[in-house]
């Protein structure tokens, strides 16, 4: 192609759209470490505590108007921020998910939620995923799934959990209502 068209090697992808791409003769890692510490900033909590958990466990959220509402710009831009970042971390897909459904009229139960997502952020900050060369002749694809079943207090509706595996390399994931 250098021939036919004017161009120049930049050498092996390091960062691309956020996303640190380390690679290596055991294969190649991506992650968003400096993207987390942004987004850290963005909210005010760079140096919050961190937490164990993406989300507390049996949390029910509704849309119900009984506390204090919470500027949606705000937490539109934060949540925005935390879906581009379950690119590398599937960990956040569910608890990310699952505050995205507040975006119109967010309120203080939704936002306490937020900031636990962040505390789980700023304790996982290196996370990412690594794909490893594979010795396997044929690697064996393998799925999980999980459902919440109708946990929704609104609609009464499940959000259902899907992720694949080939070989030891994670391919494809969704957590979606």
């Amino acid at each position: 192609m250098e021939k036919r068209f004017s161009m120049s090697d930049l050498g092996l992808l390091s960062y691309y759209l956020g996303i640190e791409v380390k690679q290596g003769d055991g294969g190649i890692t991506l992650s968003q470490n400096s993207y987390a510490l942004k987004i850290l900033e963005s909210a005010g909590t760079k140096n919050c505590n961190s937490c164990e958990t993406p989300m507390e466990a049996q949390l029910k959220l509704s849309k119900k108007k009984e506390d204090e509402a919470m500027d949606p710009i705000a937490y539109k831009s934060i949540i925005g921020s935390l879906r581009y970042i379950v690119n590398t971390r599937l960990d956040l897909a569910y608890s990310v998910g699952v505050v995205s459904r507040y975006m119109e009229a967010p309120r203080k139960q939704h936002w306490a939620a937020v900031k636990h997502i962040l505390k789980y952020l700023k304790g996982t900050i290196g996370y990412g995923y690594k794909y490893e060369r594979g010795t396997e002749l044929k690697p064996i694809l393998l799925g999980y799934s999980d459902s919440d079943f109708a946990r929704d207090v609104e609609d009464r509706k499940s959000t259902t959990g899907v992720i694949h595996f080939l070989g030891n390399s994670l391919v494809t994931w969704a957590s979606q209502k």
